[in-house]
């Protein structure tokens, strides 16, 4: 039994339900000119993350210890979860796609990435594609804040 991969696919599918629980409003508060339920999108992607959780867990279960020389927390992952608490803690106030953008690069410095021309390039054209996706495509209306 790999004991990681079961602790990491149980706490996954209990974040699932968690963030299930969170998407349980009255339609009527949040649907669109054209009978578009906004959250039939999260609530399906919800689904494959509680699918993954379990199917983590099972793997973990069938499988024998195996000793790695990885560590399971190292800076990086600290820095990443830093990285992740702070997006989350400014998303509202200063929009996507400040926050987006600062949180992307972020991630991918402290991973490694060094060629910051064509990291930040990286970063502002896929928050633009987010965007695009999301406005138009999806219909589904992203934070505005203060800068953006």
């Amino acid at each position: 039994m790999k004991k990681e991969d079961v602790i990491s696919g149980v706490l996954l599918m209990g974040l699932s339900a968690v963030l299930y629980t969170q998407t349980l409003v009255d339609p009527s508060e949040i649907m669109f000119e054209d009978d578009i339920d906004p959250m039939k999108y999260p609530r399906l992607l919800i689904l494959i993350l509680a699918i993954l959780g379990a199917l983590l867990a099972l793997r973990g279960l069938k499988l024998e210890k195996v000793v790695s020389s990885v560590p399971i927390f190292s800076r990086r992952t600290l820095g990443i979860m830093a990285v992740m608490l702070v997006y989350a803690a400014i998303f509202t106030t200063v929009g996507f796609f400040v926050s987006s953008f600062i949180a992307g690069f972020a991630v991918a410095f402290i991973m490694g990435w060094r060629r910051l021309p064509i990291l930040a390039a990286v970063c502002g054209l896929s928050v633009v594609v987010i965007w695009l996706l999301f406005t138009y495509i999806l219909r589904i209306p992203l934070p505005v804040g203060t800068l953006f």
